[in-house]
């Protein structure tokens, strides 16, 4: 099994060059040979200052902590569910007196998207767990895509409309920015205290509502996994569609088209854009190749 993977912050396109990456792709294999690949992509904070890291920032500390408890505590044995609980309990012992001492508002309460294939141990057989936006693609060999978690996030239209008004008022990013804020953390509040979470969070207030999936991998087919950022190069710039971003990126290469990703949002500075909330994002890819 081949794994590449491609990302870039925000920073790179923003007046922010020490802005760290809220995204994280990281893979492990057990001792049996089955193999976890995660995809995170920490949404950036709608809070003034940062409670719990104020270098690296709450949503990336936030990330990173995880991924780190969940590679310590998975077990193929487990469900992708449970093994998540667990993670997020391992993660709130291990920094209870931050967590208690932080005393945050609820707003300011980090969530991340997360999206982890668990590949068993013959290299064929496929599980799929998502929380969030994150995007997961099969390219076969005829080249024909198959979206693997079909999920339209209804904040992104309300949020879109939201941005377009704001841009007809002649308002800047920064502007727009501000106007939005009240209604970003609310949002980031009903998140946080849902019953069932649909996005991976600290404070859970029961069973997180996740996306599963099963399938099977051939060994001519690839996988990919990429953050909200990445797919901009669909879903906001319209510069391909499914299919052809994945046989692109299987034939050009991650790197390539993360730069053109890049070219793109650069060529667009100071122009109308996209009507998305940030001008780039982080961006973040990650192709599976069983065959090599």
């Amino acid at each position: 099994m081949q794994i590449n993977t491609s990302t870039t912050p925000a920073s790179h396109q923003s007046n922010q060059p020490d802005k760290p990456n809220e995204d994280l792709a990281c893979h492990f294999t057990h001792d049996d040979g089955t193999l976890d690949v995660l995809m995170f992509d920490g949404a950036s904070s709608v809070s003034d200052r940062h409670y719990l890291d104020t270098e690296l920032g709450d949503p990336a500390w936030f990330v990173q902590q995880f991924a780190l408890a969940l590679q310590q505590t998975a077990t193929p044995a487990q469900t992708q569910a449970d093994c998540i609980v667990l993670a997020l309990q391992t993660l709130c012992t291990r920094h209870s007196s931050l967590l208690q001492a932080a005393a945050m508002p609820a707003y300011a309460w980090p969530i991340a998207a997360l999206s982890w294939l668990r590949v068993q141990a013959n290299g064929e057989e496929c599980n799929l767990y998502a929380l969030g936006d994150c995007k997961s693609f099969l390219l076969d060999a005829q080249g024909k895509v198959s979206d693997l978690d079909l999920y339209d996030n209804p904040q992104e239209g309300i949020l879109k409309t939201a941005v377009e008004e704001l841009k007809q008022q002649g308002l800047d990013e920064q502007a727009r920015w501000a106007r939005l804020l009240p209604m970003l953390r609310e949002r980031r509040v009903a998140q946080n205290n849902s019953p069932q979470p649909s996005i991976l969070c600290l404070h859970p207030q029961g069973r997180f509502a996740a996306r599963e999936s099963r399938f099977s991998l051939a060994a001519t087919e690839r996988l990919f996994l990429m953050t909200d950022g990445f797919y901009r190069l669909v879903d906001s710039y319209l510069l391909y569609d499914d299919q052809s971003l994945m046989q692109a990126c299987a034939t050009r290469g991650l790197e390539v088209m993360m730069q053109e990703l890049r070219t793109h949002e650069a060529g667009k500075a100071g122009k109308a854009g996209a009507t998305t909330v940030k001008k780039a994002d982080d961006a973040t890819v990650t192709m599976l190749s069983p065959g090599g």
